[in-house]
């Protein structure tokens, strides 16, 4: 879809719009509102909860929506993640009775039952709503991202744990405009849905939480203590990612000026796993990598990703994945059913 076709549709004004602007002629009625204020419910029920149903059909798990201008939307609570993403304009909400003020670029991922309103949205906010089914947010985006690498894997962490603190999280501006691209694509597909468009829009889907972790990592290295030590986690898990064939915790140590000491309880107190844990998730990760795609034999895929001793690298495998190396190449060598 044309993303000039996209930015008009997004800066028209729907009749709903044109009616609380002053701008409609004969405006038709719309229930639920009162003194310019939109709320989600006709119980006696402060704040409103907003259910999945509300917005989702039974086979969708992604709902976009324009935000609708010229009115406030009192205090309510989602049973579902929401994100909204700025793309004009400013976005003032409350989020548990604090102030946060959103401008261009900006977007704001809230957690369920977070308690919020937003205030009137004047002509030139505008604001792009993301909604998204829990289950779907946990099984399809986050699992899939966190099974990427140790790098991405703590970052999805960080995110849950501040999550876990606040309850909504701000992703700044990017340094570029993938994030804007990414979302006007995904926009297009749910407008306009094509052949495969449920595979496309979850593969929008995962570029966009990759872009977020990407602008999350990139900010966190800007500030001060305590996100300090999440940079140099970071920075630990992407040199062990390029050396793990040859990595020691007295070289890694090293390189990064720590007592090897030192080192293994910052990764324990931040990631819960020492470094020959992390050690051995990488090299048995990339063993995966050439049991799947090679048919190089399992003693010298052993030897190719840092092992020297071939019994310890069976118990590892079997530790970490339940099966022997050659069980899981022949599981992953079948094939599918049809």
């Amino acid at each position: 879809m044309d993303t000039t076709l996209i930015e008009r549709q997004l800066r028209e004004m729907s009749d709903y719009e044109k009616k609380y602007s002053g701008t409609l002629e004969n405006p038709k009625h719309y229930s639920h509102l009162e003194d310019l204020e939109l709320t989600f419910s006709k119980d006696i029920q402060t704040p409103n909860i907003v259910l999945v149903e509300y917005f989702f059909k039974p086979e969708q798990n992604v709902v976009f929506l324009k935000h609708r201008r010229f009115i406030n939307f009192t205090e309510h609570r989602h049973s579902f993640i929401e994100m909204n993403y700025v793309f004009s304009g400013t976005c003032t909400q409350y989020i548990n009775g604090k102030e946060v003020i959103l401008n261009e670029g900006d977007l704001c991922l809230l957690d369920t039952n977070v308690t919020h309103g937003i205030e009137s949205a004047s002509e030139n906010d505008i604001i792009i709503n993301i909604m998204i089914r829990t289950s779907y947010f946990d099984s399809a985006l986050l699992q899939r991202l966190s099974g990427n690498d140790l790098l991405t894997d703590f970052f999805v962490n960080a995110i849950y744990q501040q999550k876990k603190d606040s309850r909504y999280i701000i992703f700044p501006k990017g340094p570029n405009n993938r994030l804007k691209e990414i979302i006007f694509q995904a926009l297009g597909e749910y407008l306009q849905p094509q052949l495969c468009s449920t595979e496309a829009l979850n593969s929008y889907m995962i570029l966009m939480f990759t872009e977020l972790l990407r602008i999350y990592n990139s900010f966190s290295k800007e500030k001060e203590e305590p996100t300090f030590k999440k940079a140099i986690i970071s920075e630990i898990l992407s040199f062990m990612e390029q050396n793990f064939q040859t990595m020691t915790l007295e070289k890694t140590a090293e390189k990064f000026h720590f007592h090897p000491n030192h080192l293994t309880r910052l990764l324990k107190i931040n990631l819960g796993k020492t470094f020959i844990e992390l050690s051995h998730q990488l090299k048995i990760k990339n063993a995966c990598t050439l049991i799947e795609n090679t048919d190089l034999t399992i003693d010298q895929i052993a030897n190719k990703v840092g092992y020297t001793n071939i019994t310890f690298f069976y118990k590892s495998f079997k530790k970490i994945h339940g099966v022997t190396p050659a069980v899981y190449r022949k599981k992953n060598h079948e094939s599918p059913t049809l």
